[in-house]
């Protein structure tokens, strides 16, 4: 192109399009064809964006130098070609660095991932291991803070639902043969058995109400509500000892003549006797064992009356609810915004070193133009890069400067 010019014209082309003794031997040896695949490769990624800026940016400075002699305020405006120039040479630095900080970037976020995954691993199996621990600790911190005493309620169902079994049992032949003679026909035992024992939880979970009305009744010293708990507590004495405790020392009598002699027998006031005292030996064990503490409770859930002030069985506050799973949530929540986080500087260092050289680029056609940058450099982040509709008011703002 050169050669159709001779003399001062040539050389001063020669200044003006300088570019063109380079840019086709420096993009020829970067794209390497001749080179091996790992050097060919090299060179594009590392070389040819910002050669092809370079050459670009000459050309437009080129231009830029032409227009200077028709521009206002040309030492800001050539001031500011040289700006221009140094953002993009800078850009291009930190273009290879970029490459490093990436990698950099890359790793440490493959390493801090490897190791939540593997803490988290960890720790969930912990979590699984220590289940049971935790579940006894619960329990025994439940046990130990006052409040509702659940626990005697369980012990005091418990033991009567025991007595009862026991007792169907030993009453079931006398209630069979009673029944069968008032009816006239054989009973099905299973089903006899079955209304035996529920009747006969009744019974004793009534015996032990009473027994709790009339400690109440001593501590009020409500002596005439004191005298009738105590009629209702003899009548239900005597009815628990003639019909249950006593079909229970009967069936002892056999072991009793076992070591006795064959003529052994027992008055029926000695066994109503020794029944007697098993009802009030069991029944003083066990009220101040448990059901001291049990049978209160018992009343107030059987007439709705309402429990005192304190730790229900399963005592879970607003909220309280699933706190494992929320715990374990929130955990899963806090690693996802880290990897957001590390996601977001892992972009910054791949994108930003690459549009930095192509921003720095575009602000020498835009300082042609308009006399100022569309840009300012540097990038911190890919979010300082503006959308388009902010790019074209930004340049609607300076067209109106």
């Amino acid at each position: 192109m050169l050669d159709r010019f001779d003399g001062p014209m040539k050389i001063i082309m020669s200044i003006l399009l300088f570019p063109l003794f380079f840019q086709e031997l420096v993009l020829d040896w970067i794209w390497g064809i001749g080179d091996t695949f790992s050097v060919m490769m090299g060179k594009r990624l590392l070389l040819l964006l910002p050669a092809a800026a370079i050459i670009f940016a000459c050309w437009v400075t080129i231009a830029c130098l032409l227009t200077v002699v028709i521009r206002h305020q040309r030492r800001q405006y050539v001031s500011t070609l040289f700006v221009t120039w140094w953002d993009l040479f800078r850009a291009i630095f930190s273009f290879w660095g970029g490459f490093f900080k990436f990698f950099f970037y890359l790793a440490g976020w493959i390493f801090a991932f490897v190791r939540i995954v593997i803490i988290g691993l960890w720790l969930s199996l912990q979590d699984i291991l220590l289940t049971p621990f935790r579940a006894m600790k619960g329990v025994g911190d439940f046990a130990t803070k006052p409040g509702t005493p659940w626990i005697a309620v369980v012990m005091t169902l418990a033991w009567c639902a025991l007595e009862a079994v026991i007792f169907t049992f030993v009453a079931t032949a006398l209630v069979l043969d009673t029944l069968g003679g008032l009816t006239g026909r054989d009973l099905d035992i299973n089903i006899v058995q079955t209304l035996l024992f529920f009747m006969l939880l009744g019974f004793i979970v009534g015996s032990y109400a009473i027994v709790a009305n009339l400690e109440a009744a001593i501590k009020a010293k409500n002596f005439k509500q004191l005298v009738v708990i105590l009629i209702i507590e003899v009548l239900a004495m005597g009815v628990e000892v003639v019909f249950l405790y006593r079909e229970f020392v009967d069936a002892l009598v056999p072991w009793f003549a076992q070591y006795a002699g064959r003529d052994f027998s027992l008055h029926p006031a000695v066994i109503i006797g020794i029944a007697g005292f098993f009802w009030a030996g069991i029944r003083g064990l066990t009220w101040f064992l448990f059901a001291q503490a049990g049978t209160p409770t018992i009343l107030a859930v059987i007439q709705r009356t309402g429990l005192k002030e304190g730790q229900p069985l399963f005592s879970f506050k607003k909220g309280d609810q699933f706190q494992f799973v929320k715990a374990a949530i929130d955990k899963i929540k806090h690693d996802i915004e880290w990897c957001h986080e590390k996601g977001d500087e892992l972009l910054s260092a791949f994108i930003l070193p690459p549009l930095q050289i192509i921003a720095a680029t575009i602000n020498f056609c835009t300082l042609l133009i308009s006399k100022k940058h569309l840009f300012q450099l540097p990038f911190k982040s890919y979010k300082d890069m503006l959308h388009a509709d902010q790019l074209l008011n930004r340049v609607r703002e300076r067209d109106n400067d």
